[in-house]
C-alpha cells in the first residue's frame, strides 16, 4: 500500500491544506478548546459520530497583535496562559525549561483536560510541537473523548504536525470515542495533504467508526470532493498494485 501512496505524491504538493469546515459547525467563540466529539441524536441518547472541530472558532491574538490595526493606545492587557501561546507559535526553548521548573511535567492540562500540545496540533503550529515533544510531551496523550494530538492535527489539516506527530510515536490508527481515526476526522474535514500523510503509513483505509463509516464513506457525506477524489486515487492504485501482483 505505501508504493501506492508513493504513485499519489507526484500530483501531490507538500502544502498544509486549507480550512474548509462551514461556519455555522464551528465550535463556541471561546480561547479555550472544545473537547466534545460526540453528538447525541435528537429522539435517542445513541452516540453519534460528528467530527466536531476542537479548534475555537476565533483565535486569542488580537487584531493589535496581528498588526491590522494602528498600535496607538490598548487600555487592556492582553495575558496568555502557556497553553494559548503554545497555540499561537508563541513559546521559547527557554519558555518551555521555565515552565517545567513550575510544572512536574510539560503535559499539565488547561481546565478542559488537554495540554499544550493538543493546543499546537490544534492551531498548527509546528515550532511549537516540536519544542514540546523535545521537552517531553507525550505525543500520545488522551484529551477528553481520547482525543490525541494527532486527531487534532488530522481534524485541522496540519499535515506538516501530522507527519511531525508520526515520526514521533504518533499511533495513526489510534480511535477516539465514537471510532473516528485521524484519517476520518482529515477525510471529513477535506484535507487530501493530510489524507496522503496518514496512507502513507500503510494504515487500515477500511477502519470503521461506530457507525459503521469509513474515511471514504464520511468525506462522501460530509462533500469532501477534495478527499474523496484522493481516496478514490488510492482505491484505484491499491487495486491496479494488486492486480499487477497477481501477473
Amino acid at each position: 500500500m505505501v508504493a501506492a501512496v508513493n504513485k499519489l505524491q507526484k500530483s501531490i504538493n507538500s502544502d498544509e491544506d486549507e480550512p474548509s469546515r462551514p461556519a455555522h459547525v464551528q465550535g463556541p467563540a471561546s480561547s479555550k478548546l472544545h473537547g466534545s466529539s460526540i453528538l447525541l441524536d435528537a429522539n435517542s441518547t445513541k452516540r453519534k459520530s460528528a467530527f466536531l472541530p476542537y479548534r475555537p472558532q476565533s483565535t486569542v491574538l488580537t487584531n493589535l497583535q496581528r498588526g491590522n490595526t494602528e498600535a496607538t493606545f490598548c487600555p487592556v492587557e492582553v495575558t496568555l496562559s502557556f497553553h494559548e501561546r503554545a497555540g499561537q507559535g508563541e513559546i521559547t526553548e527557554d519558555q518551555v525549561k521555565a515552565e517545567l521548573l513550575r510544572q512536574k511535567h510539560i503535559d499539565f492540562r488547561d481546565s478542559h483536560g488537554f495540554t499544550p500540545l493538543h493546543w499546537a496540533s490544534s492551531y498548527g503550529q509546528l515550532v511549537s510541537a516540536q519544542l514540546l515533544v523535545a521537552a517531553g510531551a507525550d505525543v500520545n496523550s488522551l484529551a477528553p473523548d481520547m482525543v490525541t494530538p494527532l486527531l487534532l492535527a488530522a481534524a485541522g489539516g496540519h499535515n506538516e504536525i501530522v507527519r511531525f506527530l508520526l515520526d514521533r510515536g504518533a499511533v495513526s490508527t489510534h480511535m477516539d470515542i465514537v471510532g473516528n481515526t485521524a484519517l476520518m476526522y482529515a477525510a471529513a474535514g477535506n484535507h487530501p495533504h493530510t489524507c496522503n500523510e496518514l496512507l502513507a503509513r500503510d494504515l487500515d483505509f477500511s477502519a470503521t467508526n461506530e457507525n459503521g463509516q469509513t474515511a471514504y464513506a464520511l468525506a462522501v457525506e460530509h462533500g469532501s470532493h477534495l478527499s474523496q477524489a484522493l481516496l478514490e486515487q488510492y482505491m484505484t492504485a491499491v487495486l491496479t498494485a494488486g492486480a499487477l501482483g497477481n501477473i
